[in-house]
């Protein structure tokens, strides 16, 4: 009986504390949802979703992090390197829900979310 405990052990896989989910409504624009405590594995997750909406030709990307148990600092640089590249290319990384003081650089407006409400709703009706 222990060795059958001891063999499910090793076939369920250690499961990420996070969850991210990202969505590009349209080429420009993108959100990621942020769930969970943000570790090392999740901080790359991270870093690969938002360098992949990047090569898709995202510019505007609103990062929820209202579910996001905590988000330390690796997180925090990921956001902001990202958030550089953006602006680069005359774009923003936005950030809503969370209190850090970091992130807090990058905290979408009411403005900005209504401005890319109305690009998302705008493609969908022209397309």
């Amino acid at each position: 009986m222990h060795g059958v405990v001891h063999s499910e052990q090793h076939v369920v896989p250690d499961r990420p504390d996070v969850r991210i989910m990202s969505v590009q409504p349209d080429r420009e624009h993108a959100f990621v949802e942020v769930i969970g405590v943000c570790g090392r594995e999740g901080v790359a997750e991270l870093r690969q979703r938002l360098d992949g909406l990047m090569i898709a030709g995202a510019r505007f990307v609103l990062v929820d992090l209202s579910g996001a148990g905590e988000v330390g600092p690796t997180a925090t640089a990921a956001l902001a390197a990202a958030g550089r590249q953006l602006a680069r290319r005359n774009g923003w990384l936005m950030t809503v829900g969370h209190d850090s003081a970091s992130a807090a650089r990058y905290e979408a407006s009411l403005p900005d979310l209504f401005t890319m409400y109305q690009a998302a709703c705008g493609r969908a009706r022209s397309g």
